[in-house]
């Protein structure tokens, strides 16, 4: 085995070993970020419920710490 064959199977070996980013991350850098930028002023606009949107994103950040992702990447 070459060398270089060798620098390709650890490269992908690292790359499989990453945890898959859930789309908040993927789309909006993180969760928080996407919670500021569209969540919370939802809500002061009165688009979005205040209550409801509370357990919506406890649910998703337990689903993101979870790595909930991760699995339904996996397929």
């Amino acid at each position: 085995m070459s060398l270089r064959n060798l620098q390709r199977r650890v490269a992908k070996l690292e790359q499989a070993r990453r945890p898959n980013l859930s789309p908040f991350a993927a789309i909006y850098g993180s969760f928080d970020a996407w919670v500021e930028r569209d969540v919370l002023p939802g809500i002061e606009k009165g688009l979005l419920d205040g209550a409801d949107m509370i357990v919506i994103i406890a649910a998703l950040r337990r689903w993101e710490s979870n790595g909930v992702w991760d699995g339904a990447y996996s397929s």
